[in-house]
């Protein structure tokens, strides 16, 4: 498997210090399906595994492992369950975007704010031109 994974020494950009330790973290949110931050301290930081989970998320990175290793069934127990998590973190993800316009609408249509502020227009605009980065979409940064 470690051919495959992201973050070697020969792939461009930021090196993963240790790709053994960050699936360990994601199995462990994965199996105990606590928040990130309640990731223990000797997995590293939180906030470094939630944000390579969401990139790799984001590539789909975990289905693409699962269906390159498809022959090994023990992978496929360890994987599948990630890539499930991976589904449904976009698919909340989603759901809050479309919650966030429903409410601003129907807001409008009440008539309480005609107009959403202006910090919330700016957000809406940037959310649509990086409608395809999850990651801003669930950090919003």
């Amino acid at each position: 498997m470690k051919p495959l994974l992201l973050g070697s020494e020969a792939d461009p950009g930021a090196t993963g210090r240790d790709n053994r330790l960050f699936l360990q973290a994601i199995l462990w949110i994965v199996a105990t399906r606590s928040k990130w931050s309640a990731l223990p301290p000797e997995f590293g930081r939180w906030q470094n595994s939630y944000v390579r989970f969401m990139r790799w998320n984001q590539a789909d990175i975990w289905r693409q492992l699962a269906n390159h290793l498809s022959d090994d069934s023990e992978l496929q127990k360890i994987l599948n369950p990630i890539v499930a998590f991976g589904d449904e973190y976009t698919r909340r993800a989603t759901r809050r975007l479309a919650n966030k316009s429903n409410r601003i609408a129907y807001s409008a249509k009440l008539g309480g704010k005609a107009q959403p502020n202006a910090s919330s227009k700016k957000e809406e605009n940037t959310i649509a031109n990086a409608s395809s980065n999850w990651i801003w979409l669930l950090t919003g940064k």
